[in-house]
């Protein structure tokens, strides 16, 4: 009994796999759904079909977990004291900015 669920599992990830690719291609073609079912043979009633198991899946698979780059500030620091003002660039080392901090105070 547990070789035919794998088997099926397998069966069913392969088909959901190429109803995927087949809706990808749709989209990518630029045609619409009923010009592209045409060309390539499908039954219009079949593609939607195949659309909704394919979102079905996507709905009951785990989240991704996508990596973020975030930008750091590009604005410039600035310092003042007793009515001296010094810009610095963004990108200052910590050791740099830490020696100028101890210099003025």
């Amino acid at each position: 009994m547990k070789t035919t669920t794998a088997i099926t599992t397998v069966k069913r990830d392969v088909q959901l796999q190429e109803w995927t690719e087949q809706i990808k291609a749709q989209q990518e073609s630029g045609m619409t759904v009923t010009a592209y079912c045409a060309q390539n043979g499908i039954n219009i009633k079949t593609y939607y079909y195949r659309l909704r198991k394919v979102r079905e899946q996507c709905l009951e698979s785990e989240p991704a977990i996508v990596p973020v780059a975030v930008p750091r500030a590009t604005s410039d620091i600035r310092i003042e004291k007793n009515g001296l003002q010094i810009s610095l660039p963004s990108d200052i080392s910590a050791d740099t900015l830490l020696a100028l901090v101890h210099e003025l105070c």
